[in-house]
C-alpha cells in the first residue's frame, strides 16, 4: 500500500501496475483504482482509461473479496474516468455494489450514486428510477456533472412517462442541485401541463408550478410559500405570473410566516429582484418584532436582502442591531463578511 500511495501520477501508477500487479489483492486492486481516478484529469484521459482497462480483469477476479467500500470507491473511480468498461463488467459490479449495499456508509454512497451507471445504464431507467437517481444525488449533496448531463439527456425522452409526483420530485431535485438547464426546464414545463391537475399542494410547492401556481398559490402555507419562492430563485426563474400570485397570496399570510420562511423569502425575493412596496412593508412589520427568534443565518441573510432591495427602515434596521447584539458570539466569519457588506451599503456602523 505504501508503494501505491507514494505514486505521485499516472505514470508511476502505470509502472507500480506493470511490475507488481501479479502481487495485488483486492484491497491493492481498489487502491490502484482509486488513484488512477484521482490523478485523472481531461488531458491524460486516454492514459487513465487504458490503465483502468489493464486494472479491470483484477478486479473482477477478487470482486467477491471486497468489502462494500472497496466496491463503492471503484464504481466511484470507474464513474470518474467515464467510458472505458464493456457491459459484462457493469453488471457484474453492479451485482456485487447489491450484495454489498447492507455495508455502504453514507459516504460510501456519496462516492459511488451509481456513477457507473449514470454513464452506461441511465438510458435504460424508466420515469421512477430517473426520479429516484436525481433525489438521492440531491439528498446526498452530491453534484457530478457527468451524472447530471448522462441524467438529463435520458430524462429528456421520457419527461412524458412521469407521473405527477416524479415530476415534482425531479424538479425540487434540479433546484437543490442547482441545475439551469433551459432545454430541461422546458420540457419539464410541457410534461407538468398534462399532469397539472393531479398534483397536490406539496408536489407543487416543490416544483415550482410554473404553469399552474396563480390557481394553486391561495392554498399554499407559510411553509410552502417560502419554499416555492426559494425553488424559483434556486433555478433562477423569474417567471412575472408566479411572483404576482406568490406576492398575492403571501400579503395575507404573512403573519403566519416563522423566523426562517421571513428570512429566506425577503432574501429570495432580493435575489429575483422583486421590489414590491407593499410585500416590502408588510414583510418589514411583520419580521420587526419577530427578530429574535431570528438565527445568526437568518439575521444575515436578511440584512443582505434588505441591502440588496436598497431598503432604509430606520425601525427594522434598529430592532436587527438589538438582534444581532444577542447573536453576536455565534455569527462565522462568513455571517460577518456579508453583514459588513450589508452595513456598508447601508451606511451603517456595525463595529
Amino acid at each position: 500500500m505504501g508503494m501505491i500511495k507514494a505514486c505521485e501520477g499516472l505514470a508511476s501508477l502505470k509502472e507500480l501496475a506493470f511490475s507488481c500487479s501479479h502481487l495485488f489483492n483486492y484491497i491493492h486492486v481498489a487502491a490502484m483504482m482509486n488513484r488512477v481516478a484521482k490523478a485523472y484529469r481531461g488531458h491524460n484521459a486516454a492514459e487513465a482509461q487504458h490503465l483502468m482497462l489493464q486494472l479491470s480483469p483484477l478486479a473482477l477476479k477478487c470482486v467477491d473479496d471486497m468489502e462494500g467500500r472497496q466496491i463503492a470507491n471503484i464504481l466511484w473511480a470507474v464513474g470518474k474516468v467515464g467510458g472505458i468498461m464493456d457491459e459484462s463488467f457493469v453488471s457484474k459490479w453492479l451485482q456485487a455494489a447489491k450484495m454489498k449495499m447492507s455495508e455502504f456508509n453514507a459516504q460510501n454512497l456519496a462516492n459511488s450514486l451509481w456513477l457507473l451507471a449514470a454513464h452506461v445504464k441511465l438510458p435504460e431507467f424508466n420515469a421512477q428510477e430517473l426520479a429516484n437517481s436525481l433525489w438521492a444525488a440531491a439528498k446526498l449533496g452530491i453534484r457530478d456533472e457527468p451524472f447530471i448531463s448522462s441524467w438529463l439527456l435520458a430524462a429528456q425522452a421520457k419527461l412524458p412517462e412521469f407521473k405527477a409526483q416524479e415530476l415534482a420530485n425531479s424538479l425540487w431535485s434540479a433546484a437543490t442541485l442547482g441545475i439551469r438547464d433551459e432545454p430541461f426546464i422546458s420540457s419539464w414545463s410541457l410534461a407538468a401541463k398534462m399532469k397539472m391537475p393531479l398534483f397536490n399542494a406539496q408536489e407543487l410547492a416543490n416544483s415550482l408550478w410554473l404553469l399552474a401556481a396563480h390557481v394553486k398559490l391561495p392554498e399554499f402555507n407559510a411553509q410552502e410559500l417560502a419554499n416555492s419562492l426559494w425553488a424559483a430563485t434556486r433555478l433562477g426563474i423569474r417567471d412575472e405570473l408566479f411572483i404576482s400570485s406568490w406576492l398575492l397570496a403571501t400579503q395575507v399570510k404573512l403573519p403566519e410566516f416563522n423566523a426562517q420562511n421571513l428570512a429566506n423569502s425577503l432574501w429570495a425575493a432580493a435575489t429575483l429582484g422583486i421590489r414590491d412596496k407593499p410585500f416590502v412593508a408588510s414583510w418589514l412589520l411583520v419580521a420587526q418584532v419577530k427578530l429574535l427568534e431570528f438565527n445568526a443565518q437568518n439575521l444575515t441573510n436578511s440584512l443582505w436582502a434588505v441591502a440588496k432591495l436598497g431598503i432604509r427602515d430606520k425601525p427594522f434596521i434598529s430592532s436587527w442591531l438589538l438582534a444581532a447584539q444577542v447573536k453576536l458570539p455565534v455569527f462565522n466569519a462568513q455571517n460577518i463578511a456579508e453583514i459588513r457588506w450589508a452595513a456598508d451599503k447601508l451606511d451603517l456602523e456595525v463595529g
